[in-house]
């Protein structure tokens, strides 16, 4: 795929429903120039309209959530998963919660609302419906409970179109298994549903009765404690379980920045959903609040400001003019009632019944297949061309075109650019280029190896921990200690100032991983090409008291054993062809970020015959150069493979790794059988592996002892054999 150079990052801060919308029709119609980073603390984001029937029993999980890692995979955006703290509208910077700030040029904020916790002792004895996402696991273990009879009164706080949804769907959940489980419904309002029509509301009140829920109307709640609800004037309702569905607010890290915010913290925002004086900061969802045309919270306006938010967004990066949102003055509303029943109400009409339900499932199930059914997309064959206007006047004179950028010296990334990001990392004036540096002042011998990836995500505060632990495990894998690193980056071509910001972030996660496996840095070398990759040249140091690692001392009777899963490059591959679900591609992200030391040191106490990592070659290459050096063969348990979540359904999909051909080839002269080959995890295999584990033979005698912490963190796959000329040098058990 070719890429076009970046000169504007726009930034999206949560995965609401108006944002899930522009991110696909923005990776449909994408602006070239521009890098599109999503931030959410949820890999999984809920579509509230469907959270009813989620309860009720009506939909699973995935049926009810946009699977936001998978959305960036296939839009082929940055996807963060954390939480924004704070937001510097002066700067241009965004706080999160778990790793360095990040830059922005435009962001656009669709946090949803959290819970309000103004009524005393809500936040520590009751359970808030918003945000939905933490709500719902919540929700599972209140169920268990009243599945098992541990709670007998449950209470919803809120008489809203949210709250009675909730409670219904609740008791048609948990009636059949728990029938005396009394049911309370609070509203401060003289009624429920404030706002709705007559006759629907009747048609709700007729389902209450039906669940036999207890209404408490004209009801102020002043404080809760433990199984009590105080209200004003009134005595206390009693209740095990708790649930607020009451009006909520802002998050607080909006109200201390400079955004002008209501009185409920939310971003007061233009009809063009810019934020009050801030052209550069969008807003759009539950967390706008329009100053012109206000509307209540309701998720019909989020979906309606998304193609308006698209059209801005694009407009604000380009210098063009912007359009205004203006809201529709009703809108059809369709409530679920608990059972496979609905009402519906649009202006003065109301109607009921299951063929409402119907509709509205219709609806819904419509709108979230267009995240479940995510279109295929076409590769560019051709150099995307950049709008000047997202190029700063600075450098609207050099050459953009990577296809005529120097190469050689000329595609060294800019001093400046090297200066800037060193001196913000490691302090002013740390900056002071040298042609070579010093490894070590004692008379050690130092062991030296080289590895390089290219990036297999977006992310390169992640990449560069990962490039880390990829590079130190070739010092692991010999049992020696890492002492320092130098790095070989290549930079994706783009402006001073996004390279600077790439490379700021990609260091930050470089010298997370050297710092947390004492690894000094020593310096390295950056340069510029189509895509971001990362090599580094570690040394190491023999551990004293133990001896080193290697590949040719494997022993007849020795257990092969394997400290990490296999599948990360079919993985790789899927998500490149947006076949890989978020939940995969997640826990592949996490075995990559683990570094070897831990196994490494584990087996230094060990009479350990032989060790190698397993990467590029896949487990069978890895085990066969060890065959090959110890002079023995080996057997294999196929289904004793540790084996990544996902990565054998997508191999039997028939997704393989570019490297995959060339390493199958270089074992053909061993011969398979046919039920070998068709094993389902006999392709795993030949997968190359980014940052994989480590592979050991351990003497039978000595693995008979091993205690459980050796257990949890290895896996043994087969045993080392006397090498027959009349057998296969590797063969399965």
């Amino acid at each position: 795929m070719i890429t076009a150079p970046i000169f504007q990052d726009l930034v999206f801060v949560g995965g609401g429903h108006t944002h899930a919308l522009v991110l696909r029709k923005w990776a449909m119609n994408p602006l070239p120039g521009v890098r599109i980073t999503l931030i959410s603390p949820q890999a999984m984001t809920p579509y509230s309209g469907m959270l009813p029937g989620l309860i009720a029993g009506h939909y699973c999980f995935e049926q009810t959530h946009i699977d936001l890692v998978q959305l960036s995979l296939w839009a082929k955006i940055r996807f963060i998963q954390d939480k924004v703290t704070a937001i510097d509208i002066d700067k241009k910077m965004l706080t999160l919660a778990r790793r360095p700030a990040i830059a922005f040029d435009v962001v656009s904020i669709d946090i949803g609302a959290t819970p309000n916790n103004s009524i005393p002792g809500a936040a520590e004895y009751s359970t808030a419906v918003k945000p939905i996402s933490q709500f719902y696991s919540a929700w599972q273990g209140l169920k268990q409970k009243a599945i098992d009879k541990q709670i007998h009164s449950l209470a919803v706080v809120g008489g809203g179109a949210g709250g009675l949804e909730i409670m219904m769907s609740i008791a048609d959940q948990i009636q059949p298994v728990h029938p005396t489980l009394k049911y309370h419904l609070i509203t401060r309002s003289d009624d429920i549903l404030p706002g709705y029509n007559r006759k629907l509301v009747q048609e709700v009140k007729q389902q209450v009765q039906k669940y036999k829920i207890q209404l408490h109307s004209a009801t102020q709640v002043n404080r809760i404690s433990q199984g009590q609800i105080h209200c004003q004037d009134q005595e206390s309702i009693p209740a095990d379980a708790i649930i607020l569905c009451t009006q909520a607010k802002g998050s607080d890290w909006l109200k201390a920045s400079k955004l002008k915010c209501d009185e409920a913290g939310f971003i007061k925002v233009r009809q063009t959903l810019q934020a009050l004086g801030c052209d550069h900061v969008f807003a759009a969802g539950d967390i706008a609040q329009m100053v012109s045309h206000p509307r209540p919270k309701a998720g019909v306006y989020a979906v309606r400001q998304a193609p308006i938010l698209f059209r801005n967004l694009r407009a604000i990066l380009l210098k063009e003019p912007l359009k205004e949102y203006i809201p529709q003055d009703g809108f059809l509303s369709l409530l679920a009632l608990g059972e496979k029943k609905g009402t519906g109400s649009k202006s003065i009409f109301s109607f009921s019944g299951d063929w409402v339900w119907r509709w509205k499932d219709s609806i819904d199930r419509k709108f979230m297949d267009q995240f479940h059914d995510l279109p295929a997309m076409s590769m560019d064959t051709a150099m995307p061309s950049v709008n000047p206007s997202l190029i700063d006047p600075s450098e609207s004179l050099n050459e953009h075109n990577p296809l005529k950028r120097c190469s050689g010296c000329g595609a060294k990334v800019g001093s400046n650019v090297l200066e800037k990001v060193v001196n913000e990392l490691q302090g002013e004036g740390h900056y002071q280029p040298q042609d070579a540096v010093r490894i070590s002042n004692q008379a050690e011998i130092i062991y030296q190896s080289v590895d390089a990836i290219k990036s297999p995500i977006q992310d390169p505060f992640l990449f560069g921990q990962i490039a880390v632990s990829h590079a130190l495990s070739d010092l692991y894998a010999m049992n020696l200690k890492p002492d320092s690193a130098q790095v070989l980056i290549t930079l994706p071509h783009a402006s001073q100032k996004v390279q600077a910001r790439e490379l700021k972030m990609l260091m930050q996660g470089v010298f997370k991983q050297l710092k947390a496996l004492d690894c000094r840095f020593l310096g390295g070398h950056t340069s510029e090409a189509a895509e971001l990759s990362v090599g580094l040249v570690v040394n190491g140091l023999a551990q004293k008291n133990t001896s080193l690692f290697c590949k040719g001392g494997l022993k007849s009777g020795d257990k092969l054993v394997l400290s990490k899963p296999l599948g990360t490059g079919v993985i790789m591959a899927a998500s490149m062809l947006d076949q890989c679900s978020g939940l995969v591609f997640n826990a592949a992200l996490e075995f990559m970020l683990k570094a070897n030391d831990l196994a490494s040191r584990l087996l230094s106490t060990l009479n350990v015959s032989a060790c190698t990592d397993i990467t590029g070659f896949g487990l069978l290459g890895h085990l066969y150069e060890m065959c090959l050096a110890s002079h023995c063969a080996a057997s294999l348990k196929l289904d004793a493979l540790p084996i990544l979540p996902g990565a054998e359904a997508l191999s039997l999909l028939n997704i393989k790794s570019s490297l995959y051909s060339q390493n199958q080839a270089a074992l053909q002269s061993i011969q398979w059988t046919q039920a070998i080959e068709k094993h389902p995890r006999f392709a795993l295999l030949f997968d190359p592996q980014t940052s994989g584990g480590l592979l050991a033979g351990i003497p039978s005698r000595v693995f008979e002892q091993l205690g459980d912490d050796f257990h949890q963190l290895f896996t043994v796959i087969g045993q080392v054999s006397t090498l027959d000329q009349a057998s296969s040098q590797i063969s399965f058990e």
